[in-house]
């Protein structure tokens, strides 16, 4: 569980956060710490997906009460970056992870089931992308026909089904090399590292994050950034961008009451 900031609905709902392997299972088999990470991965994009979905509705549009250009804004903003997050995520298990494992384990065709899930959500994230770079804040709308939750609707299920099931596939790999697995997997990070660029510590990196809460469960020291990294974001790359008002934790992964939830306490 987590230590949740108040009473009042927070990103543990409503798409359900993953257990993480290592808090039930005690094998010292890299294939346990593997699937840990790759869940902690996953609870930072479910907990950015959730994050929208609590607060996008309290963002008031243009013809209603206390609408602000600038909340919009930083709304889409926050919307644009979560999907570049979990883009660049699959990016690195497409070109990367699900090969190399299939490769080291002698079984092609292991990784099948989870990349092809990918396809299954890939147009609705794809448009949900276009959606937040191309709508100006007049435009914009959560309900109805072309608004925000429909698009969001058409592949949420599918994504984070994905999300839980790809978790149960590293658990499998229990039959494979631990020295191999895990060396796979330390250079599955640096690859992720290398594919990163200057400008992802202006978007992606504040919402990693974000939402990436170190309170959860017995707690867990993740993303494997620098220590210094969140001092950058907050005082450079993420400095007086207000669409980490959005983030359901601090700069450090402490959880803090969502900025546009109506408070129930």
């Amino acid at each position: 569980m987590t230590t949740k900031p108040s009473s009042a609905p927070w990103v543990d709902e409503p798409f359900q956060l993953i257990t993480t392997p290592s808090t039930y299972l005690s094998d010292s088999h890299s294939y346990v710490h593997v699937a840990s990470d790759m869940a902690h991965a996953h609870n930072v994009i479910i907990r950015g997906l959730n994050a929208i979905i609590q607060q996008a509705p309290h963002v008031p549009t243009s013809t209603e009460k206390g609408y602000n250009v600038k909340d919009v804004k930083d709304l889409l903003f926050y919307v644009h970056s979560w999907c570049k997050m979990v883009g660049h995520h699959h990016w690195v298990e497409e070109s990367f992870i699900f090969p190399e494992i299939e490769k080291v384990a002698g079984k092609p065709g292991l990784m099948d089931n989870p990349h092809h899930q990918h396809e299954l959500f890939h147009d609705g994230m794809e448009k949900l992308l276009a959606y937040s770079q191309a709508t100006k804040p007049e435009e914009y709308r959560w309900e109805g026909p072309g608004g925000m939750k429909e698009i969001i609707d058409s592949f949420s299920k599918e994504l984070t089904d994905h999300l839980y099931d790809e978790i149960n596939v590293f658990l499998g790999l229990k039959t494979m090399d631990s020295t191999a697995l895990k060396k796979t997997w330390d250079k599955s990070e640096e690859v992720a590292k290398q594919a990163g660029n200057i400008g992802m510590l202006y978007d992606v990196f504040p919402v990693v994050l974000g939402c990436a809460d170190k309170t959860y469960e017995c707690g867990y020291q993740f993303p494997p950034l620098p220590r210094i990294m969140p001092y950058l974001v907050k005082y450079w790359f993420g400095a007086g961008n207000g669409a980490w008002r959005f983030n359901p934790c601090d700069w450090w992964g402490r959880p803090r009451p969502l900025a546009f939830v109506r408070q129930t306490e």
